[in-house]
């Protein structure tokens, strides 16, 4: 969107709750709420909520790491029951929108680690757990600087009794939280940018495509196979990335701050080259085998 006479852009996104009216008629036929006031009052409830996860992103943002809204309307729906609720920001290109196409660099994608993780830190440091996390909410800052910019905050003292709402599920979700009924954990934040990082440095692709092929995956998993490393990390990053997307989360890096560490020092002792990512040049293949024999000892095939 574009202001009257302004070349600003911004971003206007819109969250319907509920997203069909069909979910208002399963809460009513299920007996889940008594009537229609109960459904309304219920929906509001989730606005509102929405409402304070836009003032937590935006006192996070006073501190670094994050892009604000610069604001947020609530509307009820036009027909039936619910609300629409928009949220207005400055428009800025994301990590999915700029992968698309530009290849990312080895400092690229070590700075953008080094960023979340320093986001998320500070996230937990003021209470919250961001569990959102993928290409579309990460926001390119300037040279080299990467921000969180969208909703995704979970009280970290309410983890064992909260569920994941549905807007929040993705394919960058850890795989324990595997639908509303999970109970969350805190290392769902490092185990989603660890799979930020493992598709950068796989050519862009995931291990899976899509919802299926990840249920596959992950049964392979569970199974013993390993993860396959991603092409183009070098032994010490994919071992880093591998930790952040291990099937059990007590295996992976436990804090945000933990996992930064492990960045900068990788970044420390290796460095970082700001030239495209590409997978190792192949080994060359083996010069064959040179055979010295008279002329009458080697045998000819028929032509």
């Amino acid at each position: 969107a574009m202001r009257d006479n302004s070349e600003k852009r911004y971003i206007v996104k819109k969250i319907s709750l509920p997203a069909s009216q069909v979910q208002v008629d399963a809460l009513l036929l299920t007996g889940v709420f008594r009537n229609a006031d109960a459904v309304r009052d219920y929906y509001e409830e989730l606005a509102r909520g929405v409402r304070e996860e836009v003032q937590t992103l935006n006192s996070l943002a006073d501190q670094r790491g994050f892009v604000p809204y610069q604001d947020c309307q609530v509307e009820p729906m036009e027909s039936g029951i619910g609300f629409e609720v928009y949220l207005l920001s400055r428009y800025r290109k994301t990590l999915e929108r700029f992968t698309r196409r530009s290849p990312m660099t080895h400092l690229s994608a070590v700075n953008l680690g080094i960023d979340i993780c320093a986001a998320m830190a500070v996230c937990r440091e003021a209470g919250w757990l961001y569990v959102d996390l993928k290409p579309e909410n990460i926001y390119l800052f300037g040279d080299q600087e990467y921000r969180i910019g969208d909703l995704g905050f979970i009280a970290m003292n309410s983890l064992k009794y909260a569920s994941l709402p549905d807007r929040y599920r993705s394919l960058y979700t850890a795989p324990e939280v595997a639908d509303a009924y999970s109970s969350l954990n805190a290392t769902m934040d490092t185990y989603a940018l660890g799979l930020v990082l493992y598709q950068i440095y796989n050519l862009g692709k995931l291990p899976y495509a899509d919802t299926e092929e990840r249920q596959t995956w992950l049964k392979g998993l569970a199974a013993g196979e390993a993860i396959e490393p991603p092409v183009c990390a070098d032994e010490e990053m994919a071992g880093i990335i591998l930790k952040a997307c291990s099937l059990n989360p007590e295996d992976r890096w436990q804090t945000p701050a933990e996992m930064g560490h492990a960045l900068i020092s990788y970044m420390q002792r290796n460095g970082a080259e700001d030239i495209p990512l590409v997978p190792p040049a192949a080994e060359p293949e083996p010069e064959p085998e040179v055979v010295e024999a008279p002329i009458e000892e080697l045998v000819v095939g028929e032509a």
